[in-house]
């Protein structure tokens, strides 16, 4: 028979190891969320007495900040792609204009951008071409009469004046910089009707061609009519191209989607500055004929490189000629700088201007060489 001492002796001893492994489970449980926030924040540095802690967080991570006001719920801040875009866009939108562009044919529409807060607006050549009378509309209201400044159609780009100082100016990007399958956005006029639409994609390629211009961005934010002329932004608020074209269905692109392109902003910048200084930006003369290259080309030609400008024709008399430059040569550098698809040809001429000597890297045959080519001027 177990006297009643007994049974208190053994009832507090097994609460004292209840107790005890409770600390132990709560001690453990600490530890473990400590490694989990570790892992998910980063190493943590030591914070003195009254010193702010930052961390870098991840996108979509909701983050608890305490309240000032006793007893209320912690306040709740989302980062993620989606805050970036709208901050992106809250910062260039009250560059962007709508271009309406009176002809004899009538009138037409499309979209533009502030570059300067002395009142230059880009946009697009074929926005403007032949327009007897411009004016531009802006994001928050109001318009106002514009003059052309200059045109370059080679790179389907002008530039407009606007008396008086812009609402907003947006600044440019390094489109060379830009990852792909980085998020883009596309802001301008849709169908001429709709101001201030904003559509997002990816940038979906580089170094495109299309319709006799080179070295496009490929993006799938949708780009409608109206919208030529237009910022592409990057998610820190900057130009990154300017949206000049859509491929839709028909012929071989039947059912096409998502196929919008944009001049880069580093062809961009360098040519609307020429027109601003001079009126006048047209490409260096070479007096060739090329391909740009890819691996499938570089395999159909056996080629032992994949990247670079594939000569298909010199055209006799020409600087291309003159500098001994034959069809079938590869220009692979210009000046120290590889061709890629972040430095197609086009982009790395539109630097130099007629009358000045530039050094090719070329190979012929799979052997390597470096000419030097006096660049012409297209008549």
């Amino acid at each position: 028979m177990i006297s009643s001492r007994n049974k208190n002796s053994t009832w507090l001893a097994g609460c004292l190891v209840v107790a005890i492994c409770l600390l132990i489970g709560a001690a453990i449980g600490s530890l473990a969320g400590y490694v989990v926030a570790a892992r998910v924040l980063g190493p943590v540095a030591a914070a003195g007495p009254g010193s702010a802690l930052v961390q870098p967080v991840p996108a979509g991570l909701i983050v608890s900040t305490p309240s000032n006001s006793a007893g209320s719920a912690p306040q709740e801040i989302i980062i993620n792609d989606q805050s970036s875009s709208v901050g992106a866009v809250a910062q260039v939108l009250p560059a962007v204009v709508t271009v309406i562009a009176q002809d004899l044919r009538g009138i037409g529409s499309g979209s533009g951008v502030f570059i300067s807060s002395d009142g230059y607006v880009v946009t697009n050549n074929h926005v403007v071409e032949g327009a007897g009378e411009l004016l531009v509309i802006y994001a928050q209201g109001g318009r106002a009469p514009a003059k052309l400044v200059g045109t370059a159609p080679d790179f389907d780009l002008a530039v407009l004046k606007v008396e008086g100082l812009a609402p907003g100016v947006a600044v440019w990007g390094d489109s060379s910089e830009l990852p792909l399958g980085a998020h883009v956005l596309a802001i301008g006029s849709a169908l001429g009707e709709y101001q201030n639409t904003v559509t997002s994609g990816v940038l979906s390629g580089f170094n495109r061609e299309l319709g006799g211009l080179r070295g496009l961005l490929q993006t799938d934010a949708a780009i409608n009519s109206g919208n030529s002329g237009g910022p592409l932004i990057n998610l820190a608020g900057q130009i990154v191209g300017i949206n000049t074209a859509v491929v839709r269905g028909d012929g071989f692109s039947a059912g096409a989607e998502g196929l919008g392109f944009a001049i880069p902003s580093n062809v961009a910048e360098k040519v609307v500055q020429r027109l601003i200084e001079s009126g006048d930006a047209r490409p260096s003369f070479l007096g060739i004929q090329y391909k740009d290259l890819n691996p499938q080309l570089a395999n159909e030609q056996q080629l032992t490189i994949t990247q670079g400008a594939l000569l298909e024709e010199v055209v006799n008399g020409s600087p291309a000629a003159l500098a001994g430059l034959q069809a079938g040569d590869v220009i692979v550098g210009v000046n120290g700088q590889v061709l890629d698809d972040r430095h197609p040809l086009v982009s790395l001429l539109v630097e130099y201007v007629a009358g000045e000597t530039i050094t090719l890297d070329i190979q012929r045959a799979g052997q390597m060489f470096q000419t030097q080519l006096t660049l012409g001027e297209r008549a």
